[in-house]
């Protein structure tokens, strides 16, 4: 089976990139053609051994919206050059795999297709400007029209996920949860302190929806009652108006924070191993397989109940937006929520694996 895998940007290696890779290496182990058609890459050792279609030109474009108008352009620039390269290569394949916003969109018309869905597609999470919601409203009403009319076969990785999809589209999708590299983040060293440190993890890009501003926050209103406490943002991060609001809160309330930016896998799993927490605040866009990762290390974990993972993590960790609450008595009380990190630990070396993940998804494929 030939396989053609649509997905924006390959320049980022987040948590979607990971899926796609481990994906495509599965199907290609199990001897069918794989080719991965996106806007950019990037010199990566994840992606040796994987072929790329990409038009002439770069077409990398910032992560972070700034503004509605810029965002709105460039999102119809990526469907626009996507679609475009779509009509040129998709007929050579038997099926397209779209993944991230608005891949899907840009499948060709009558062409078989199956849609990972790790998100629903909603831009500018929470806003609180009346005609930004207006306009937000006529667009998931075209993103329905536009998704239905491309009938495809949809899979997400959570009960949560499959319930808003149903909600947007009208359609059922399959669950699938991802895998997790499950032997590598559990090959730590035990759980250490820095510097003596209460330290407060939170690996994300920093951006709004990742909402890094709530952990500041919440170290600011625990600052006297947890005085050693730490906070390290370790994720890719630009020069934002966001970054900067993050930075001067954090000078302003005198907080030990890092912004360590994007770091190795392997110096992730060591902040894992360091962090008596790992917290995910986010407003509802991704942030899977992080969580888990953080449980195959052993260290507790914090989501919020919008994150895409609530259904599948929540007996193994803390589903709170009350970050407060959640982190002091993780502190006051780190030997319970330890086992009970521990116990997630073992559900993600049985149950997540990337090849039970390959094998599901390839019958969905076959079908």
């Amino acid at each position: 089976m030939k396989i053609l895998v649509v997905h924006p940007q390959m320049s980022l290696y987040g948590g979607a990139e990971v899926v796609i890779v481990r994906l495509a290496n599965y199907l290609q182990e199990q001897g069918h053609e794989v080719s991965i058609l996106t806007l950019s890459t990037k010199d990566r050792k994840e992606y040796e051994g994987l072929n790329f279609i990409l038009p002439p030109e770069d077409r990398r474009m910032s992560y972070h919206l700034r503004g509605s108008v810029r965002a709105l352009k460039d999102v119809l620039k990526m469907y626009s050059t996507l679609k475009n390269l779509c009509e040129q290569y998709s007929g050579d394949f038997d099926v397209v795999n779209a993944h991230n916003f608005p891949a899907i969109w840009a499948v060709s018309e009558g062409k078989k297709a199956v849609w990972m869905c790790n998100e629903i597609p909603d831009l500018w999470h929470g806003s609180q400007n009346g005609l930004v919601n207006k306009m937000l409203n006529i667009g998931r009403l075209g993103d329905r029209i536009i998704t239905r009319a491309k009938s495809p076969t949809a899979v997400v990785p959570d009960a949560l996920i499959a319930k808003r999809f149903q909600h947007r589209y009208g359609l059922t999708p399959e669950i699938i949860p991802y895998g997790i590299d499950g032997e590598f983040f559990s090959q730590v060293t035990n759980a250490r302190h820095i510097d003596n440190a209460f330290v407060v993890l939170q690996p994300s890009m920093i951006s709004p929806s990742k909402n890094q501003m709530a952990v500041l926050k919440a170290a600011h209103a625990l600052k006297h009652i947890i005085p050693n406490l730490k906070v390290i943002f370790a994720g890719y991060k630009e020069q934002t108006p966001y970054l900067k609001q993050l930075e001067e809160y954090t000078a302003e309330h005198n907080l030990d924070t890092v912004f360590t930016g994007l770091v190795p896998k392997e110096e992730l799993r060591d902040l894992y191993d360091h962090a008596q927490v790992a917290v995910f605040p986010g407003k509802g866009q991704g942030s899977w397989l992080g969580p888990f990762e953080a449980l195959a290390t052993g260290c507790p974990v914090i989501v919020s109940p919008n994150l895409s993972c609530t259904d599948t993590i929540r007996s193994l960790s803390t589903v709170s937006d009350y970050l407060v609450e959640s982190m002091q008595n993780i502190h006051n009380h780190y030997p319970t929520y330890k086992a009970q990190a521990l116990k997630g630990q073992e559900f993600v070396l049985k149950n997540l694996t990337w090849d039970k993940f390959g094998a599901r998804f390839l019958e969905v494929l076959e079908s």
